[in-house]
């Protein structure tokens, strides 16, 4: 089955304004408290900024920390399968 889905353009000058991006990660059911561990902690700088999903997880930041979260994301050796913000009609 083919679903559509509708995403918003990311803006990389975009520094301010705080949005939902989605992050697609592979074998979710097998690193979720490796994203818990990491990124739901007191110390974090993204805590309470998240929410996980069955395929992923959504960080509420501004575009201009994608590379630093995706950064983490890769030193914990996990699969990213895309990047975007879904869109949500206003």
């Amino acid at each position: 089955m083919i679903r559509t889905l509708l995403i918003n353009q990311l803006n990389t000058l975009d520094r301010g304004d705080d949005r939902n991006i989605f992050f697609l990660i592979g074998n979710m059911s097998e690193v979720t408290d490796v994203l818990l561990d990491n990124f739901n902690t007191v110390e974090s700088p993204y805590y309470g900024k998240g929410t996980l999903r069955y395929n992923g997880m959504t960080l509420n930041i501004s575009t201009d920390q994608i590379p630093e979260v995706v950064k983490k994301l890769v030193a914990l050796g996990l699969d990213i399968y895309g990047i975007y913000e879904l869109y949500e009609p206003k």
